[in-house]
């Protein structure tokens, strides 16, 4: 009877462990599946993130974009449209004498036109200014020879001096051009009134008074 007893015992203790294993192989599987998912849903998230990021990224540079050219490029359009109304009242009141002047100007406007064109196009593709002016700024223009540092250091230290200020140099007047460059670049897409147009304008002034046309006329170019 003991020995059945034992038996019966140790039998019982196995199943329970049977069970408990399986309950345990069972919660591992739901918490493996459980993380799974959980990362599964961070990385979906994460990515449409980024993407709705992207895209509000993308329609802000836009607006701003075409903003600041239609702004620019509608002051262009003012004055050929100005200019090309000058050209057909002279031709149909015989003041040929303006014909040229009127010709020239109109020239010098699309040559604008297209200058901005090409600095809207290219200047996403230029450093920023700032970041040009921050480079210039950490350089070290004002450079000394340590103290203490004395002449004997031999005709190969001399050299490898030399090397270095020269490549120093060099290393400032390019970034000194490409800081005009993209400062002649900015003062053309962002202070139009500095450039060609405000010569166009004072000549176009000129021109109506030359041609005694009325007041309304005249006040119109002034506010171009």
């Amino acid at each position: 009877i003991t020995a059945t007893m034992s038996w019966v015992q140790a039998a019982v203790s196995r199943a329970n462990e049977d069970i408990f294993d399986e309950d345990a192989d069972e919660m591992y599987l739901l918490q493996k599946e459980w993380n799974s998912t959980m990362k599964q849903r961070l990385k979906e998230g994460y990515r449409d993130g980024i993407e709705a990021g992207k895209e509000l990224a993308l329609q802000e540079g836009f607006n701003q974009g075409y903003r600041h050219g239609a702004e620019l490029m509608v002051t262009c359009g003012q004055f050929r449209g100005t200019l090309n109304a000058l050209l057909s009242w002279c031709h149909l009141n015989g003041h040929d004498s303006a014909l040229s002047k009127i010709n020239n100007l109109l020239d010098a406007v699309g040559k604008h036109e297209e200058d901005v064109l090409k600095c809207l196009n290219s200047i996403e593709q230029q450093p920023h200014l700032k970041h040009i002016l921050d480079c210039v700024h950490d350089m070290d223009l004002n450079h000394t020879a340590p103290a203490g540092t004395e002449y004997n250091g031999g005709k190969a230290g001399k050299h490898e001096d030399i090397g270095s200020s020269g490549e120093n140099i060099c290393r400032n007047n390019v970034a000194v051009g490409s800081l005009q460059s993209e400062c002649s670049k900015a003062k053309l897409c962002t202070d139009p009134e500095q450039s060609t147009l405000a010569w166009v304008k004072k000549q176009t002034v000129w021109l109506v008074e030359q041609l005694g046309l009325s007041l309304d006329i005249l006040h119109h170019v002034q506010q171009l």
